[in-house]
């Protein structure tokens, strides 16, 4: 599978959840497919997805959805322990390398409890960069807010 395919049914899996995706091009290519109000972009963010995920899980008790690469995963290895006390969907793209740092090999294991691999095809040069993170922040704000208030409705 390629990664354009592998976020385009992750979205499409999880159309009204909010969704955080790692740095780099998952960002990049996520916000190309489909921009949305509940798609946060960490752009800038290595290895912090998972982290973020848990911490949205926890402040507004919606189910997260993760969607983060192999490498990002390993640089935020130690919330792996956090995942089974929060409703999350913890996505790994594995495309066996390092892409946003220059594509350098890696491999590990990473069928563990928890963690929903897929194993895609490296990426593609070239993916827009996703909206700046001022603009992506006032539209999830603005998204969750909405959101919790009809849940509390």
């Amino acid at each position: 599978m390629n990664r354009l395919e592998a976020l385009e049914k992750i979205m499409d899996s999880h159309p009204d959840d909010p969704i955080v995706f790692a740095n780099g091009l998952t960002s990049r290519e996520a916000a190309w497919l489909k921009d949305r109000p509940n798609h946060m972009y960490l752009v800038h963010g290595m290895g912090e997805a998972l982290s973020v995920g848990i911490g949205l899980a926890e402040a507004s008790g919606l189910h997260v959805v993760v969607v983060d690469g192999d490498g990002n995963c390993l640089m935020g290895y130690a919330g792996l322990n956090m995942l089974k006390n929060h409703d999350i969907t913890y996505y790994v793209l594995d495309n066996g390398c390092y892409e946003t740092t220059g594509g350098q090999n890696l491999e590990v294991n990473l069928d563990l409890p928890g963690i929903h691999r897929i194993e895609v095809d490296r990426g593609k040069k070239g993916t827009p960069n996703p909206p700046l993170p001022i603009e992506t922040a006032k539209k999830f704000t603005s998204w969750i807010r909405k959101k919790l208030i009809k849940q509390v409705s």
